[in-house]
């Protein structure tokens, strides 16, 4: 394994069933999509020049900019990632990356999650940051997946309107959540 997949491998996480985010870098990475059966890639503002073949690639123009409306993007974003995971009879597997794997792609995914599983941003969000303590979506980002916290469950389960700098305290915002489903659990 070359020095650039390895980077690649350790720089990506499995943050729900299927579904992998992860830097650029990794969306080219053979032995990475290989070993990880890869049949997908949604490529979220940054364009690919090296393919690999028999992956379905798909290219998303999206600003990592707080001004920037993200839910057409997150509209057609699901459209992809649906078909990722119901291709290969439902065996079909996904790597959704931007440039650094730390807020555009992390913020389509947890639309998706939140529309598609029903999940609260607090739910969804905090599912990804646990296995992808990076992740860090800008506040721009942040507000409207609020907001869609607000149409969808009628409240905002995240109570931060910025995620904490710090992955240590990012996770400790989170980890509130799994406590309390543990708790609901017994």
């Amino acid at each position: 394994m070359g020095k650039r997949d390895k980077a690649s491998k350790s720089a990506t996480s499995l943050v729900f069933p299927s579904i992998y985010l992860g830097p650029c870098s990794a969306a080219s990475s053979i032995s990475f999509l290989t070993t990880n059966s890869i049949t997908h890639v949604l490529s979220v503002g940054v364009k690919l020049k090296n393919p690999v073949d028999g992956v379905v690639y798909h290219y998303i123009a999206l600003e990592d900019k707080t001004s920037v409306w993200i839910f057409e993007a997150c509209k057609e974003a699901r459209k992809f990632i649906n078909e990722a995971l119901s291709s290969r009879n439902g065996t079909g597997k996904i790597l959704v990356h931007c440039k650094a794997g730390i807020s555009r792609s992390p913020t389509i995914v947890t639309e998706y999650l939140m529309r598609r599983h029903r999940m609260s941003l607090k739910a969804a969000l905090g599912q990804i940051v646990r296995v992808r303590p990076q992740v860090v979506p800008n506040t721009g980002f942040l507000a409207q997946l609020r907001d869609l916290d607000m149409e969808l469950f009628g409240c905002v389960s995240l109570e931060v309107a910025v995620l904490p700098s710090r992955e240590q305290d990012r996770l400790a915002l989170f980890e509130v959540e799994e406590k309390a489903v543990a708790l609901v659990a017994e």
